[in-house]
C-alpha cells in the first residue's frame, strides 16, 4: 500500500527529542520515513544501519538512544496510529467511490430510461 504522505506533528517531535544529536535527529527521522514507507523496520542491525546512513560503530552508539522511541523491538507507536488512520481513510474514499459510481450508474440508467419513454 503506497502511502504518499505522512503527517508530522513537530511540536511532538522536538518535544521528545531534545535530547538528540544533529546526526541521531536524521537517523530517527530516516527510521521513522523507512517504516512509513515500508510498513515495518526490520530487526537487523546491519540493515538499521544501511537504513540510517551509519557505520556500524555509529549504529552501536545511536542503536540504545533511538530504540527507546519503539517498543517491541522496531514497532512505533505514533506511526502506527498514523498508517491505521491513512488506512481508514483510504478504505473510506474507496467505498464512497464506489457507491458514488453506482449512484452516477444507475442516474445515467434512468435518464436513458426516460429518453427511451419519449421517444
Amino acid at each position: 500500500m503506497q502511502r504518499p504522505w505522512m503527517p508530522m506533528y513537530w511540536a511532538n517531535y522536538f518535544g521528545d527529542t531534545k535530547h538528540l544529536s544533529r546526526g541521531q535527529h536524521g537517523a530517527y527521522l530516516l527510521l521513522i520515513g523507512h517504516y512509513w514507507v515500508h510498513g515495518s523496520l526490520p530487526d537487523d542491525d546491519q540493515q538499521l544501519a544501511m537504513i540510517t546512513g551509519s557505520t556500524p560503530e555509529e549504529w552501536r552508539i545511536d542503536k540504545p538512544v533511538l530504540q527507546a522511541f519503539f517498543f517491541d523491538g522496531w514497532h512505533h507507536k505514533r506511526v502506527e496510529a498514523e498508517m491505521r488512520r491513512t488506512m481508514d481513510r483510504i478504505t473510506k474514499a474507496r467505498e464512497h467511490g464506489q457507491k458514488g459510481g453506482q449512484i452516477s450508474a444507475f442516474n445515467r440508467s434512468k435518464e436513458n430510461w426516460q429518453r427511451q419513454r419519449l421517444k
